[in-house]
């Protein structure tokens, strides 16, 4: 039962991570808190809801459709983030919060509050491994995740766009000084997020029932990853979301699912009170 747990918070980990990966590279580039991306999330799954279940469009094909959608969407807030003055943060999360409410409504007139869940019958068997058992499901979700995580690692890493949001990251009076478009990254960096969020809003509409305020959750659990990691850090976002996914797991099966909240707002208040800065420490500089 122990490695069936241990799998399942694993795979949930990552899904976690990719998750918060794109609220975390558009926080550190452009220093907006978007308060939307829970709804952005839920957005593309009910796209992909749409397309599968109104038109009848295989699975794989409703990726591209969710992907344009939140695109869309992000370059729209991206425009609206640009015209705002000084502190950035605190008009961010106002203007965020504002756009989030109207995405609610808007999926509310078009989608209904209905619960909807997308059902592929061949995800839901699996394999028989000793000593775990792997639903497909499971297994398309670890490795659709980490498939993704690893681009996006080695686009950061080992290219000069990477390099270049690094810096921005890091210091954006710096990265300008030093011939980058900290603009230019900035609009990367929400294309970049649309991507993730478009990647990860179908299967998100597998593994979780798509309501209009659905997104408030996936935007905490971004957050707190985010928090987690320590702003600019790949490692500590996987990490984050392995910890947490892992102990979400353990606390479903020790507790109860009722728990599931709790124990990642415990383990969340406990790093911010010994290790602020995330659980790898300070920044790379």
């Amino acid at each position: 039962m122990w490695t069936t747990v241990l799998v399942s918070g694993i795979t949930l980990g990552s899904f976690y991570t990719l998750i918060a990966m794109g609220f975390a590279l558009i926080f550190g580039v452009t220093h907006t808190f978007n308060l939307a991306h829970g709804e952005l999330l839920v957005l593309a799954g009910y796209v992909a809801y749409w397309l599968w279940k109104t038109l009848g469009l295989s699975f794989v094909y409703t990726f591209p459709a969710a992907i344009l959608a939140a695109l869309f969407v992000c370059l729209a807030l991206q425009r609206l983030f640009s015209m705002l003055s000084e502190p950035l943060e605190l008009n961010s999360i106002v203007v965020s919060f504002g756009v989030a409410i109207l995405l609610q409504n808007g999926m509310l007139f078009f989608f209904s509050g209905d619960y909807r869940l997308i059902r592929i019958p061949a995800l839901s068997q699996g394999l028989h491994l000793q000593p775990f058992y792997l639903s497909y499901a499971q297994l398309t979700l670890l490795v659709l995740s980490l498939l993704v995580i690893a681009i996006l690692y080695l686009l950061m890493r080992h290219t000069y766009l990477g390099k270049a949001l690094r810096a921005t990251i890091q210091d954006r009076e710096a990265a300008a000084l030093a011939g980058i478009n900290v603009g230019a990254m900035g609009i990367l960096a929400f294309a970049i997020g649309a991507v993730l969020i478009g990647l990860a809003g179908p299967l998100y509409g597998c593994i979780h029932y798509l309501y209009p305020t659905a997104g408030l959750q996936a935007t905490l659990l971004a957050i707190t990853i985010t928090i987690f990691a320590g702003i600019g850090r790949i490692q500590g976002l996987i990490l984050g979301g392995w910890i947490l996914g892992l102990a979400e797991s353990f606390a479903v099966v020790l507790l109860g699912a009722s728990w599931r909240e709790m124990v990642s707002a415990v383990m969340l208040l406990l790093l911010l009170a010994i290790n602020p800065q995330g659980i790898l420490g300070k920044e790379e500089r």
